[in-house]
């Protein structure tokens, strides 16, 4: 698999959108997207309702250690959501255009 769906979410829109912004400054991504959800965990114990905002980051799976590692650094969460969703097929012109857009 050369290509993965990354998930993380942020406590709000404006940390979202830095985050974001970032990712795809630094060519760690082609492409963010951000969905408004409402997240329902365990917390230290104790059951928790949020709105959170998901960020879902496409990418090269080459990429998901400096992207996990990013994601890490720059996050408010002490232990943020860092998923990959291998990408098993798609659309050759999409995916070239990942390519294009991400750093080797």
């Amino acid at each position: 698999m050369e290509y993965a769906l990354v998930l993380t979410t942020c406590p709000n829109e404006q940390e979202a959108r830095d985050l974001a912004t970032r990712i795809i400054a630094g060519r760690l991504a082609a492409c963010v997207q951000l969905s408004k959800i409402e997240s329902f965990y365990i917390w230290k114990d104790e059951a928790c309702i949020e709105p959170e905002v998901r960020l879902t980051i496409k990418t090269r799976t080459r990429l998901y250690d400096r992207l996990e590692s990013f994601i890490k650094k720059h996050h408010s969460y002490a232990v943020p959501q860092v998923v990959m969703i291998p990408i098993e097929d798609g659309s050759e012109a999409y995916l070239d255009w990942i390519d294009e857009n991400t750093n080797l």
